[in-house]
């Protein structure tokens, strides 16, 4: 690239970093008031209704109404069972499947609501909200208090709702429909349910003390081969350890070759198909069955095996495999009839990601290798591959073969899921810039790929890694519409979450991304960024100078909230805590290439590893990079 080129390219790149800033709440004026009195002065003539055997969800939805209202006009709505249908002259907001809604005509059917959407309509003074669901009616309530007093959660600890004299009633008719039917994402939302319900998000799980707003669609693990054919003493299922020499009985030791499971053993495929069924009726909750291969291991290369995977690829070997499975478990009637759908993996790591189709012609190998009706393919891009780049990015060396992957696999099937990454596994707190790529990524999963059960995979096992709040919230609201306004959504968050911090954290954020954006223009391989890079890997492309610029802008935050400590002690903590994440998270970048920014200086090195270790404990950053502790690193320092 011409260097004058290059530079204009850069200056570009920094004005569109600026960020705008937007008043508190979100809004949304694309609703019209009626001349309905909703509440005034503290006082209010509706009631929240709910059917008389209301769920959880449903009772869950109707408290959160409640709750919130009065937070915006100071009027205590009362909650009342339904007992008389439709009456639209009855100031009446009717939460879940009610005789109002009964009444109402309104459908919230599973295919019109992608399973989790829901709608709210008016029907003169009554209002009539709900989904599919008990997931689509809590989100009909969030949704009707955003219209109403602009309500919005940001983070576990920062909700926003407006304060109003008076409310007048929306002229509601609304339907909403996630992208994605299921959206699953980790790190802050896996330790807290009900956060993760408030954002739309739904965490897999099967027990949790708020488990309607959660997940429990998913029957065994991801990783499941050894769940269904275990090789150890796991007693979950009440199944038979089949590699244990003191069991001759159901001692098979050939089928765990190369750490998955052979593929063409008869018994073992009459076994794990009998051993499925046992596991299936044994699991109460459960609608898609997890069928994934272990976790980077390679496949048996018995003859059976390599004759398969010369044939029909390992791809369409696995396919092969799951269809069998899939057709003679569905033969029993009691597991037909539950309308189950089964998901395996096409992955990365152990090379099944390549779709069972011919490279050149983009012809299906054979035919017995497209997926069944009832089967899905879980498409898993790991290493190597670029979160910074969309994976439609022509220009990114790492992505070429994945954008094929995908294509493959769309071409022989509609049954997609994705399970992709959304950090970097061997340095948690590096900077991570997938800004670029994250809304283009979904939208080409909704529009050209036809995403069914999303999975993005986060911070596994810790809750802290760069910009953790304002990542979750915004992965959360492109999960559900991969067309929000990013710039809009960055711009309520920072004003909301951070407030007299905002625009220091907004410098902040124009800092480092100008620092990547700028080394992707001029390096000759560009900036990547993958889902194991080691910090020293990294610290190459973070000069000195921007790391202490970064130091500086965060304490600049920090001290914005000096006037607290009079005022406001506990939000002050709050506050500051908020800027000590990422604080924390640039100090890591510092000392993990200490020798190279301050040569030599042990007790600045020994000063700043005791203030850090201090901070992140503070923080809640307890791991560093997958599998390894915070205190591990610190104990390296030393």
């Amino acid at each position: 690239m011409n260097k004058i080129v290059k530079i204009l390219t850069i200056a570009v790149l920094l004005v569109a970093l600026c960020l705008p800033f937007a008043a508190c709440g979100k809004g949304d004026d694309t609703l019209k008031d009626t001349d309905i009195v909703l509440a005034d002065g503290g006082a209010t003539e509706y009631s929240v209704v709910i059917a008389a055997e209301a769920t959880a969800a449903e009772q869950y939805a109707a408290e959160l109404l409640q709750k919130q209202f009065e937070a915006a006009t100071g009027a205590s709505i009362a909650i009342k069972t339904d007992g008389g249908g439709l009456d639209e002259g009855a100031k009446v907001l009717s939460v879940g499947k009610t005789s109002v809604w009964q009444a109402s005509g309104l459908t919230l059917e599973k295919d019109e609501l992608n399973e989790d959407g829901f709608k709210i309509k008016r029907y003169g003074n009554t209002v009539v909200m709900g989904g599919f669901n008990g997931r689509g009616t809590i989100y009909s309530v969030q949704e009707f208090l955003k219209y109403q007093f602009n309500y919005e959660v940001y983070a576990t600890d920062e909700t926003y709702i407006e304060p109003v004299q008076k409310a007048m009633l929306k002229d509601y008719d609304i339907v909403e429909t996630p992208a994605f039917r299921e959206r699953a994402f980790d790190g802050l939302a896996a330790y807290n349910a009900e956060y993760a319900t408030a954002l739309r998000l739904n965490p897999s799980t099967n027990v949790a003390e708020f488990d309607y707003g959660n997940s429990r669609d998913w029957i065994l693990a991801a990783h499941s081969y050894y769940q269904i054919i275990p090789n150890t003493n796991d007693t979950t299922y009440g199944l038979p350890n089949y590699n244990d020499k003191e069991d001759p009985e159901h001692y098979h030791p050939e089928w765990f070759a190369a750490g998955q499971i052979c593929l063409t053993d008869e018994l073992l495929k009459q076994t794990f198909v009998e051993n499925l069924k046992i596991i299936i009726k044994q699991t109460e909750h459960g609608k898609i069955v997890s069928l994934g291969e272990n976790d980077g291991a390679g496949y048996c290369n018995c003859d059976k095996c390599m004759a398969e995977k010369s044939a029909y690829g390992l791809s369409g070997a696995i396919v092969r495999f799951m269809n069998y499975v899939v057709t003679e478990v569905e033969k029993d009637p009691e597991i037909a009839a539950r309308g189950l759908v089964y998901c395996m993996f096409g992955y990365t790591a152990s090379g099944s990601i390549i779709p069972p189709v011919n490279a050149n012609t983009g012809e299906i190998l054979d035919e017995s290798c497209r997926p069944c009706d009832k089967l899905y393919v879980r498409v898993t891009p790991l290493n190597p591959t670029c979160y910074k780049h969309p994976w439609t990015d022509t220009d990114c060396s790492y992505n070429k073969n994945i954008l094929e992957y995908f294509r493959g696999w769309k071409s022989i099937t509609d049954n997609i899921a994705v399970w992709d990454y959304n950090t970097n596994y061997s340095a948690y707190y590096f900077f991570y810039d997938n800004f670029d790529s994250l809304q283009e990524n979904l939208r080409f999963y909704r529009d050209e790929i036809g995403v069914v059960y999303l999975n993005r995979e986060n911070t596994t096992g810790s809750e802290l890694r760069s910009l953790a709040d304002l990542d979750t919230y915004l992965n959360a609201k492109l999960m559900w519409d991969p067309d929000e306004n990013v710039n809009e959504l960055i711009d309520s968050f920072l004003v909301n979450f951070y407030k007299e911090g905002a625009p220091y954290i907004e410098k902040y954020i124009q800092l480092m991304r100008s620092n990547v954006n700028m080394l992707d223009e001029t390096l000759t391989e560009g900036y990547h960024l993958l889902c194991y890079q080691d910090a020293g890997d990294l610290a190459k492309y973070w000069p000195k100078r921007v790391l202490e610029q970064a130091l500086d802008l965060l304490g600049q935050a920090q001290a914005a909230y000096l006037p607290l400590q009079e005022t406001d002690p506990a939000l002050y903590e709050t506050m500051y805590n908020r800027v000590l994440k990422e604080s924390v998270c640039v100090r890591y970048m510092i000392l993990s290439n200490f020798q190279t920014y301050y040569p030599g200086d042990t007790a600045r090195l020994n000063e700043m590893a005791a203030q850090f270790e201090a901070d992140a404990e503070k923080v809640q950053g307890t791991m560093y990079r997958e599998g390894t502790s915070t205190d591990q690193f610190i104990d390296s320092l030393r």
